[in-house]
């Protein structure tokens, strides 16, 4: 019985041991241990650390064979090349790449020479797919390998600008349940570095991933011929996205960067001018009335004398019966009388001519007399003598 016990202590104490030290395995992350690899590996990096002693490097690419195809020297003609020897080699840019390489990998480069002598002002990261495969790394790890990247890029070069990249979708694996898994993982992975973005002091954080998928959501191969590397038109396209992000860092310091480049500042200035603009306006519409506006005073002027004529409404204004009394005086009133001459010639002057031989004013006194009564009757008493 004794020997039994013993033995089953034994057992019990050597699967505590075993659970311990699997424990203790589980919390060392490979991807956050620095680590090298081949000797051909090896004879890349001193390449890279030879390029770094020469200096004068601004903008530094740095990741796994995504990044290594961009070419550039030390590298071959992959598909990016002519495009970075075009639009980034005048940035004074040099790719650190290596193909196969994980975070672990690009740590120990750092470390190890690839940041002496070059303090660049901005580092383009994009890695972590190859910690993806199967069970190598969980999304948290990963996240913790690109976050040491980023912590040693500081401790080597602390004026250095992180532009970084989300990990490219690809679709690699051997069945539809393995790309969902992996699928899955690298969007998580996003997820967690996207919040390594501080604003833009140090670390900006860029998704271009939707611009290598169709509307379908799929990787078409034309720009991904392999589910995974990118052919020279899916190069074209991440440069065109990067191209002026990268400028815009490399003016100088992240955070003052952005703010000139705000639309406040040209807003401001806009409408400025355009409020003298409409000044202007004003004064050339003031002169064009000016000139205008005095013919139509002369024309109020002529109103004026024909509205009085147009107002012959009134007629009863004395213009009109004046006319009417003109016309009256010239109607011979005075020849009226005239006839009157003819009763001179009717009344009966030949009783009055015999007796009164002496001169017409007695025929006038007739005239007056026939206008008188009493002297017709005294001439009727004369004739009766």
């Amino acid at each position: 019985m004794k020997t039994l016990k013993f033995a089953l202590l034994c057992a019990i104490f050597s699967s505590l041991v075993s659970v311990a030290s699997a424990q203790e395995s589980k919390k060392e992350n490979s991807a956050t241990k620095p680590a090298p690899r081949d000797k051909g590996w090896e004879k890349r990096h001193e390449a890279f650390v030879g390029i770094a002693k020469r200096g004068n490097v601004d903008l530094l690419f740095l990741g796994d064979s995504i990044t290594d195809a961009w070419g550039g020297e030390g590298h071959g003609m992959g598909g990016g090349h002519k495009i970075f020897t075009s639009k980034f080699v005048p940035m004074k840019a040099a790719n650190f790449g290596i193909g196969g390489d994980r975070t672990q990998h690009v740590i120990w480069r750092l470390q190890n020479g690839e940041l002496d002598g070059i303090k660049p002002k901005v580092v383009q990261l994009m890695i972590g797919t190859n910690n993806s495969n199967g069970s190598d790394n969980t999304a948290e790890e990963i996240a913790d390998g690109v976050k040491g990247i980023i912590d040693e890029i500081k401790k080597k070069s602390p004026s250095t600008k992180v532009l970084l990249l989300a990990v490219f979708p690809r679709n690699t694996g051997k069945d539809d349940a393995a790309k969902k898994i992996q699928k899955d993982k690298i969007d998580k992975v996003n997820s967690i570095i996207s919040k390594l973005d501080d604003g833009g002091k140090s670390v900006k954080f860029l998704d271009i991933g939707s611009k290598f998928k169709d509307a379908s959501g799929a990787l078409p191969k034309e720009l991904m011929p392999d589910q995974l590397h990118l052919s020279e038109k899916g190069y074209e396209i991440w440069a065109n996205a990067v191209e002026g992000v990268l400028t815009s860092m490399l003016k100088g310091d992240q955070t003052k960067a952005p703010e000139p480049t705000k639309t406040v500042k040209k807003v401001e200035p806009a409408p400025a001018p355009k409020a003298p603009e409409p000044t202007k306006t004003v004064k050339k519409v003031e002169p064009a009335p000016a000139p205008k506006t005095p013919e139509p005073m002369k024309t109020v002027k002529k109103v004026e004398p024909a509205t009085p004529t147009t107002p012959a409404k009134p007629t009863t204004v004395t213009p009109e019966p004046t006319k009417t009394v003109q016309k009256v005086e010239p109607a011979p009133a005075p020849k009226t009388p005239e006839p009157v001459k003819e009763t001179k010639k009717v009344e009966p002057a030949p009783a009055v001519k015999a007796p009164a031989k002496s001169s017409e004013p007695v025929v006038n006194q007739e005239v007056v007399d026939v206008k008188k009564s009493p002297i017709r009757d005294f001439f009727k008493k004369l004739r009766n003598r």
